[in-house]
């Protein structure tokens, strides 16, 4: 039997000796949520004992994460937006700069008083961006994309998890290619991979090691797949549409002059907390 305390204190060492950034804290972060508890429990509590099996459990998660494995896919979940999703290796763990596009989304179909927005999330991961703006959004119609078999199977986990699986069609497809035809919307939403590989070595272990390179990496300095959807989403977009894309740092200038300005009315760049240009607006003429 180990206490609380004691079993803290042993995790933080092993990680800091592991070179984990901000030790204690994933120490402390993965016995939360093996206890299913917070961080004030943990303190009133530092001198609980736990059981062999729970205590052989933390030992496990703390061999992982000392051996660079995200803390999310050890626990298997993320917070996105307010709301618990599920990821695994099979998808990129969601992102607080993400929820830009939610945001962003949200403030412009109460502004032009969209009564049934038509959503498109194109690379929709774990569906953290599907599922919120179905779950926020309450006559919302969504749409959501992945090349990845595994990625969608996770995004409907997702979708069932927070009762919004009726409001999603769900397709396999590489960017739009799989759409009907007559598909049409008034947002498309896209958080593609950006990453140039070259900047592989460049990456933290957690990111490079861990999550699928299938969703961070793109050729030609990460911009391909992004250019790609400025040209394939202008027949599916209404007129006065809106495509809103998720990039990378120091990607704005080329991406925008890559726009085709008969299509596409550039309407801004958001910036995320660190002030790096996040995520670019276009709206179709």
């Amino acid at each position: 039997m180990q206490s609380i305390k004691e079993l803290l204190l042993e995790a933080t060492e092993k990680l800091q000796m592991a070179s984990v950034t901000d030790a204690r804290h994933n120490a402390a972060l993965l016995l939360m949520d093996l206890l299913n508890c917070n961080r004030a429990y943990l303190l009133a509590h530092d001198q609980d004992n736990l059981d062999l099996e729970l205590v052989a459990k933390y030992q496990t998660a703390i061999e992982r994460r000392s051996k660079g494995e995200p803390p999310q896919y050890i626990s298997g979940h993320q917070e996105f937006y307010g709301r618990s999703f599920i990821v695994n290796p099979a998808v990129l763990i969601p992102r607080p700069e993400t929820e830009l596009i939610i945001e962003l989304v949200i403030k412009l179909v109460k502004e032009h008083n969209i009564h049934q927005p038509e959503i498109l999330d194109v690379g929709t991961g774990s569906g953290c961006i599907a599922v919120t703006l179905a779950s926020e959004l309450a006559s919302a119609q969504v749409t959501a994309i992945d090349i990845s078999p595994k990625a969608l199977a996770i995004a409907k986990k997702n979708a069932l998890k927070h009762q919004v699986m009726h409001k999603i069609n769900w397709l396999h497809s590489d960017l739009v290619k799989e759409l009907p035809l007559q598909a049409s919307f008034h947002f498309c939403c896209a958080n593609l991979p950006y990453i140039s590989p070259d900047e592989r070595k460049d990456l933290a272990r957690e990111v490079r090691d861990y999550e699928p390179e299938l969703a961070l990496f793109a050729p030609k300095n990460g911009l391909t797949l992004i250019k790609r959807l400025f040209n394939e989403a202008v027949p599916i977009v209404y007129s006065g549409g809106y495509l809103i894309c998720e990039i990378g740092f120091g990607q704005e200038a080329a991406l925008l002059s890559s726009v085709n300005s008969t299509y596409w009315q550039i309407e801004k760049t958001l910036k995320d907390l660190q002030g790096i240009a996040r995520t670019i607006v276009l709206r179709r003429k």
